[in-house]
């Protein structure tokens, strides 16, 4: 405040109660008292009145919790800022109470003036005692710094004060009257006290920051995070994984205000990535309101029922919303106080121009106002687009949580027959659930566009067409309304493009669904040779797609064009109808030039804003879809609770289906629904209560309703009446308020094992335990009743060694035996077991019953065991209960006594046979634990760590590998890879030359009018009409040049769009060849999650984002070089500061993209963990909600998401620490042109002046642009990096056979095989089969047996060469295998699974996926496998045997066909493993191969039908095959023509069953055949087999 002098004092002219028509320019006291003291005292007193005083909160000086204990770091600036704030303050309070005084005694004295100084010197008092009372409050806190010392009412005052410091300066030497004003003694006082004022608010900007490293003073917010963490540590929540490190707390907390305003705290981050390359651990911890439970507390908290999911977000992030609609509008106006500031600057030169005597002052004061216009408006619009993309994490963090939650809540099993969306109903497969997870989760990061859309686009052309209306009057009306006009066709145009998008997401869906599944059974796609068909039907769907998005590419194209080639148009009306009654100047051309500019910028966002605006709303609607689909059956509806221990149900129906089929009451009594493809299976009647702590058995033909009976219990079945009998219990966690925990009924103490074993990708310790807590005793226990002991010792980790995506590397038995342990080992009381002795052997069988599921010890005693099973002969002697189905009723159920021999539907001759002692293997001979072989390993292979370096990881045990993750600069070969496939360097030369002459053309338009207005300006102006027709000759050649450049422009994107179409049809193509034919080790090891990323989120990158960032990027680019060059051209000084700003700009970039790059790369290897974890939870539903584990992997996918947040907030950072600092260096390009300028003003004239600024006040959005586009290009580029990472895999041999070994067309005639010293490995240091060699005759029946890791499963893959074969030879008629071709090898034989592979589709298409075959086939296949429901008489086939079939079918529960038009969900979802397995079997009768490979492929299904299924494998269809048929059940294999016996890699035995079976003394078989308990049973069928050969 200014001390006013005695000729002044108490002259306050207060004419007019109206402040605004005082004179502020000429009386200094209105300014003395109104403008220096009422606006501080305002705004002290609110932040008073609402943030608390100082003065007041001293009577309070007790220490915050964060404080105690702790003592300030020497590094904490808050160590001397706060004496030295509250002593400035003191000073400032005392000149300005003195100034105060003078004016309050000054004669004569006026009453406003009395008023209003007594106001001021009671602040000023106020001012001074609030000081004091900090200083304080410091003293007694024996120096702590913390926020309380500089509280908000001080930073009010002093931040209010600045300004009407501020203020009086310009009153006192910038108003035009003051231009020429000296600088006397009451001037030297305000710059005195202006500069306390400055050094305080600078001194309060960097106070808060605290030192990175020292943990000496916790700040509140950590302070809660602590205590948050303190408080959920104390509920008992089971884990998935051991708690990772702690990451660095983000230096963003605590910072200074200056620091945070800049992003200054991102800087040791850029510093360490200049260094090194960054690692997962040298990301921060994003801040507490970042992370996904803040948000979700948030939505959660405030979400209703009924309201859709957009709608929610919105309501909850109002506030944030709210911001935004403040923050906009405030960047808006000072992007248009650009071309202002402009204007005054050329009026300013116009003025000079005819008068000198106004000297330059206020040209000087116009470019500092420019400069401090800019750098205000880089500050303004940095925190706007830093909240505005903070608003899109909040709203991703919340969307992926749903999502998450959605799939933990989802029917494992969809509904049977509902089509997919390709043939018009609901998608639910996994592929679109992918797409959902990472396409359109991902542009949820392109909620910021929705809100400029919204917020910036409108509002920026709606002040641009005020401010054109102002300059222009009528003629910015006609361009107004021209703008309207264009803005309607675009609008239109956008809604075609919404269109586009949403047929362009289904198309995607679908081409990820196929592609999910060829990946997921890559392995039966592999073993059949259909790599090349399949890679044929994705290059359909993806055909399809490419057509829409080039659709989609001409649309944007067109509204490109329309919204830039208009405005040249609108320009010249504008203009045109301007000249006619106004002459045209420098001042208001340039000016509408410049503001013109900036609706030229919004409308050419425009069509890039809204198309990503469009793509986040089809997102929204795709993600709310997804949301839609059915959940399991809430708990509370389907069970009665009160019972703590009964299973089962009272008059219960079920579906798999929500309706109520038509025909079936609600109460339905003893009705059985018909299964047929309209209808799904239900279970009707249900009326069982199972013995509690006793052994339960269900059993029943197949497809008759066994599994769905445990699916019913643990709810994944609809109950429409009736009542299960459950125990459950309500959640703890929900309880808690636990993160996403909303259940609050959730089932106890049940353990489940399904029928298909689930397994996490994770080691087999960790699967057992299942976050139990690890008991060594108990743990060694599970794994010797489970008979797991001899598995783990031939693995190369032990119980350390991963299984790989859904057990991978394990057997059948060894995952089902996985999957009981876990059971076991865990402590609940009921289990649940389905079908867990189908894939082992019979010796194997009878442990597992009597050691685990009859064991009496303390780990089986008094838990109730439900088991569904085939092997009733061996089990029903000991179980207590016993439920058999058929049809989906109860056929019987009761005590195993009242069971007939024919409801069970088995010879009296099965009984079991108990002699044999299923525990004689050496249980009691314990041997060293897992813990000590696991020491054992890893010391041995630390001691051959020297000389292998692969020793220490299979120790470990890992076969997963972290992702390989480039470092540095993006290669030359990405480049290289990308152009050439866009078209070489004719393509990137023809886009170079279009963008250069677009933008040139651009610049020329503007230097062609200044020249015309300069020339117009100093020539006569007298010339009347003749005149104004030379302004309507230039402004055509105006138009002409305009519209010229938006042509070659929009064809230049429609050009790079052509190129980057054809990038993506190669880089697709070669990128699915390669995972298709990669080798069996790559896909054992990678996981899928990995793999769908590169064909989903990367391939979405590679066609839709790429070559558009590559044509803003050059157009930009093109932009800033040519206004440097204009600018050093017009103004040579400039020279100087634009070398200067390109070196600024290139240093800022390199730190920048060597954080950035590898940010992105950490980002992209982190959201893959996520994808692995969704493609575990997909398939595991069921078995994670019946363990009660759904809130632990809501726990896990927080983790992971928060390791993938940690990458994207240093993102997020570094991309506003570039921000701030390019628009901070372009802010000087302005500033220095208009001083230049100013300096040269006599060699400049208006019409020269207006051209430069005008680029210069542009020059700072283009150069942000150019670097935004450049770092967006290289991250995008990412995208082919990775997906080529995969492009130079491991390859398996070639698929087709070189010319030279191509054997006769007629090969295979017979399926004679001989194999030669064959010696077969997974690697090649640990041989799985040893030298083994055998022959086998055409036509011959061979069953192969042995026990668990004999090398069964290997012989048979080595047969296909899945296995490549180390040394040693097989010969299949002949020809050795190893000189074919691949998939000519494996179309020649036929393989039938353990684990069939079933596609989304027909039945028909899952027989015959290419049509090769007629129907009349397909259908004789699927009778000869009974499961056709209904047959023709018309189908042709007329044989007994088929007639046989035909009636089995019919009558069988197994039969699950009417027509070849009936649905498979995907994996076979609506089908029984048992029916699945059929499947495969009539595959192989389609195939009718000379060789055929049976992999235990009747395991799953009953005796009877596996009886039907060996009855049509001795048919005619298989009369001219060789067979080899591995099998634990004996009683499949004992009638075969011969029996191979493996043991431990190696062939021990090779006869008949016959001979073997009597051979006496140490026959391995006969040893089998004896544990079976069908001893003579299996030799009387061998007898009967040898006596027929006979």
């Amino acid at each position: 405040m200014s001390f006013l002098p005695k000729q002044h004092a108490g002259v306050c002219q207060l004419q007019s109660a109206l402040f605004w028509r005082w004179d502020w320019e000429r009386d200094p006291c209105i300014r003395a008292v109104f403008v220096d003291a009422l606006p501080p005292v305002l705004v002290a007193a609110m932040a008073w009145k609402l943030l608390g005083s100082p003065m007041l909160s001293a009577a309070k000086l007790t220490s915050p919790p964060w404080l105690v204990g702790s003592a300030a770091s020497q590094k904490d600036n808050r160590m001397w800022i706060g004496p030295l704030v509250a002593c400035l303050a003191l000073v400032q309070a005392l000149v300005q109470a003195v100034a105060t005084y003078r004016l309050l005694f000054a004669e004569p004295l006026a009453t406003p003036l009395v008023l209003a100084a007594a106001v001021v010197l009671v602040s000023w008092l106020a001012a001074t005692v609030s000081a004091v009372g900090q200083f304080r409050r410091y003293l007694q806190h024996r120096r702590n710094g913390y926020f309380g010392l500089f509280s908000p009412a001080l930073q009010g005052f002093v931040a209010a004060s600045l300004v009407s410091n501020l203020a009086e300066v310009y009153f006192a030497f910038f108003v035009r009257t003051r231009w020429h004003a000296s600088i006397d003694s009451s001037n030297v006082r305000l710059l005195i006290v202006l500069g306390i004022t400055t050094t305080v608010s600078l001194l309060l900007l960097i106070v808060r920051d605290l030192p990175k490293r020292s943990a000496a003073i916790a700040l509140p917010e950590e302070s809660e995070m602590l205590m948050d963490s303190t408080d959920t540590s104390s509920i008992n929540v089971r884990s998935l994984t051991h708690a990772a490190p702690a990451k660095q707390l983000s230096p963003e907390v605590g910072s200074s205000i200056l620091s945070n305003a800049l992003f200054c705290w991102v800087n040791g981050f850029l510093e360490l990535g200049k260094r090194r390359q960054p690692q997962q651990d040298d990301l921060y911890e994003p801040p507490s309101k970042f992370t996904p439970a803040s948000a979700w507390a948030r939505f959660d908290a405030q979400a209703k029922p009924g309201r859709n999911l957009l709608w929610q977000l919105l309501w909850t992030f109002k506030f944030e919303i709210a911001e935004q609609a403040v923050l906009n509008p405030i960047v808006i106006a000072l992007d248009y106080a650009q071309p202002f500031i402009m204007q005054q600057i050329l009026r300013f030169i116009d003025n000079y121009s005819k008068d000198h005597s106004i000297g330059l002052r206020y040209g000087f004061f116009l470019a500092g106002t420019m400069l401090a216009s800019n750098i205000l408006l880089t500050f303004v619009e940095q925190q706007q687009a830093w909240h505005s993309r903070s608003l899109s994490v909040y709203v991703r963090n919340i969307v992926v949580f749903k999502l998450t939650q959605k799939i933990a809540r989802r029917k494992a099993k969809e509904a049977s027959h509902e089509p997919s969306e390709a043939n018009g109903g609901k998608d639910t497969s996994e592929g679109r659930a992918y797409n959902v997870l990472t396409t359109d989760v991902s542009r949820l990061s392109k909620m910021s566009a929705l809100v400029q859309a919204i917020f910036v686009l409108p509002s920026q052309q709606i002040v641009g067409a005020w401010y054109m209306y102002h300059l222009l009057g009528l003629a910015g009306v006609v361009g107004t309304l021209l703008l309207v006009v264009v803005l309607r066709v675009s609008q239109s145009l956008i809604g075609r493009a919404n269109t586009i998008e949403e047929k362009l997401g289904s198309l995607n869906d679908q081409r990820l669904a196929t592609t999910s599944e060829v990946i997921r059974g890559i392995a039966s796609v592999k073993l059949f040779g259909w790599g090349s068909r399949f890679i044929d039907v994705v290059g359909e769907k993806r055909a399809r797609q490419l057509k829409t998005l080039w659709q989609r590419a001409k649309t944007w194209s067109l509204i490109h064009f329309v919204t830039l080639g208009s405005l040249p148009f609108i320009n010249f009306a504008m203009f045109a109808i301007y000249s006619t009654r106004h002459d045209i100047n420098a001042e208001t051309i340039f000016t509408a030039v410049a503001v013109f500019m900036l609706i030229q910028r919004s409308v050419d966002w425009m069509p890039g804003l809204f198309a990503e605006a469009v793509s986040v709303v089809v997102s929204f609607r795709r993600i709310e879809s997804y949301l839609s689909q059915p959940d399991a059956q809430p708990l509370d509806d389907r069970v009665r609770t009160g019972s703590e221990t009964a299973v089962g149900f009272q008059d219960a129906y079920l579906t798999w289906n929500h309706p109520l089929p038509a025909g079936i009451e609600r109460q339905s009594g003893a009705t059985t629904p018909t299964t047929n493809s309209a209808t799904p299976f239900s279970l009707s009647g249900l009326d069982i209560l199972f013995p509690t702590g006793q052994l339960s058995l269900i059993g029943g033909p197949t497809g008759s309703g066994k599994s769905s009976v445990l699916s019913a219990l643990i709810g994944e079945m609809t109950l429409l009446s009736g009542q299960v009998l459950i125990p459950t219990s309500v959640s703890e966690r929900a309880t808690a308020g636990q993160f996403g925990g909303q259940t609050t009924t959730v089932l106890s103490d049940i353990a489940y094992v399904s029928q298909e074993p689930w397994l996490r990708n994770a080691t087999i310790r960790d699967n057992i335990l299942f976050g139990e807590t690890y008991c060594q005793n108990r743990y060694e226990q599970v794994l010797r009743v489970c008979a797991l002991i001899p598995d783990l010792r031939i693995l190369p980790a032990g119980d350390m060694s991963e299984v790989g995506e859904r057990g991978i590397t394990l057997s059948g038995g060894q995952k089902q035996r996985v999957a009981l342990a876990r059971a076991i080992y865990s402590s609940r009381r009921i289990l649940l077991i389905d079908d867990c002795l189908s894939a082992v052997d019979a010796h194997t069988g009878k442990h597992i019953l009597h050691r685990c599921l009859l064991s009496d010890s303390d780990l089986m005693r008094g838990r109730t065991r439900i088991l569904v099973t085939h092997h009733m002969p061996m089990c029903l002697p000991h179980c207590q209960f016993v439920v058999m189905m058929r049809g989906g009723v109860v056929e019987f159920q009761g005590p195993p006594t009242d069971l007939s021999p024919a409801k069970l539907a088995l010879d009296a001759s099965n009984d079991s046979n108990d002699d044999i002692d299923a525990g004689a293997e050496s249980e009691r001979d314990v041997g060293p634990t897992q813990d000590e072989l696991n020491a054992k390993r890893t010391a041995a292979a630390v001691a051959a760590a020297s000389t292998d370096a692969n020793a220490v990881q299979r120790a470990h045990g890992r076969i997963v590998e972290d992702e390989v993750r480039l470092q540095g600069l993006i290669k030359l070969d990405t480049w290289r890879l990308y152009l050439t496939q866009c078209g070489g360097w004719p393509f990137v030369i023809s886009c170079l030359g279009c963008i250069v002459a677009t933008q040139f053309l651009a610049t020329y338009k503007d230097y062609y009018l200044a020249t015309r207005l300069g020339r117009k300006t100093g020539s006569d102006k007298s010339k009347g009409s003749s005149s104004g027709d030379k302004v309507l000759h230039w402004l055509v050649v105006y138009l002409a040049i305009s519209f010229l450049s938006a042509v070659i422009s929009t064809l230049t994107m429609l050009w790079t769009y052509r190129g980057s179409l054809r990038a993506s049809v190669a880089l697709h193509d070669r990128l699915l060849r390669s995972i298709v034919y990669a080798t069996p080790r790559f896909l054992e090891t990678t996981p899928i999650g990995r793999m769908m990323a590169r064909f989903a989120k990367d391939m979405q990158v590679i066609d839709t984002d790429i070559m558009e960032i590559i044509f803003f990027f050059l157009r930009s680019l093109m932009s800033a070089l040519i206004t440097l060059v204009v600018i050093s051209s017009t103004v040579p000084l400039f020279t100087i500061v634009g070398l200067g700003v390109l070196l600024v700009y290139a240093d800022l970039t390199w730190s920048f993209m060597q954080a950035q790059r590898e940010c992105k790369r950490l980002e992209a290897t982190s959201f893959a963990p996520m994808i692995s974890l969704y493609s575990e939870m997909i398939p595991g539903c069921d078995t994670i909600r019946a363990f009660d584990m759904h809130q632990a992997y809501m726990e896990e996918m927080r983790s992971r998401f928060t390791a993938y947040l940690s990458a994207d907030f240093i993102l997020r950072s570094t991309r506003r620490w570039l921000g701030m600092r390019i628009g901070l260096t372009s802010s000087m390009v302005s500033f220095s042109t208009a001083m230049f300028i100013l300096l040269s003003i006599d060699s400049f004239n208006s019409g020269l002046a207006g051209f430069v600024l005008i680029y210069a006040v542009n020059f700072w959005t283009e150069a942000i642009v150019v670097v935004r586009r450049y770092s967006d290009l290289e991250l995008s580029l990412n995208c082919v990096e990775r997906a080529h990472q995969y492009m130079v895999i491991d390859q398996e041999a070639a698929s087709t056979t070189q010319l030279e070994n191509r054997p006769a067309s007629e090969w295979p005639s017979t399926g004679a095989l001989a194999v030669r010293d064959l010696v077969v490995g997974y690697t090649s240091s640990t041989p799985v089969l040893h030298a083994i060699s055998f022959t086998v005759r055409h036509g011959e029946k061979i069953g192969i047996v042995g026990r668990t890791g004999a090398g069964k499963s290997t012989l048979s893959l080595a047969l296909l060469r899945f296995i490549e074969a180390t040394s040693g030879q097989i010969l299949l008629d002949g020809v050795d295998i190893s000189t074919l071709g691949l998939e000519e090898l494996r179309q020649s034989i036929t393989i039938i699974p353990q684990d069939p592979v079933l596609f989304d589709g027909t039945i028909r298409f899952n027989l015959d996926p290419f049509s090769d075959h007629s129907d009349a086939l397909l259908l004789d296949a699927l009778r000869r496998t009974t499961l056709l429901k209904e047959c023709q008489s018309s189908s042709g086939d007329s044989s007994t045997e088929a007639e046989g079939l035909v009636r089995l079918g019919a009558k069988s529960s197994v039969a699950a066909f009417v027509s070849l038009d009936d649905l498979i969900v995907s994996n076979g979802q609506n089908l029984s493993l048992g029916q699945r397995q059929l499947v495969a079997l009539a595959r192989a009768l389609v195939r009718r191969s000379k060789l055929v490979v049976m992999d235990e492929a009747t395991a799953s299904v009953d005796f009877q039908t596996d009886e039907n299924m060996q009855r049509a494998i001795r048919g005619s269809e298989f009369s001219d095959s060789t067979l080899l048929c591995i099998a634990h059940r004996l009683r499949t294999i004992i009638d075969y023509d011969r029996v191979l016996v493996l043991d431990d890699g190696k062939v021990i035995e090779f006869d008949t069953p016959d001979n073997l079976i009597n051979r006496e003394g140490s026959s391995y078989f006969r040893w089998l055949c004896e544990s079976s308990g069908e001893f003579d049973l299996l030799q009387s069928l061998a007898k009967n087999k040898a006596n027929g050969m006979k």
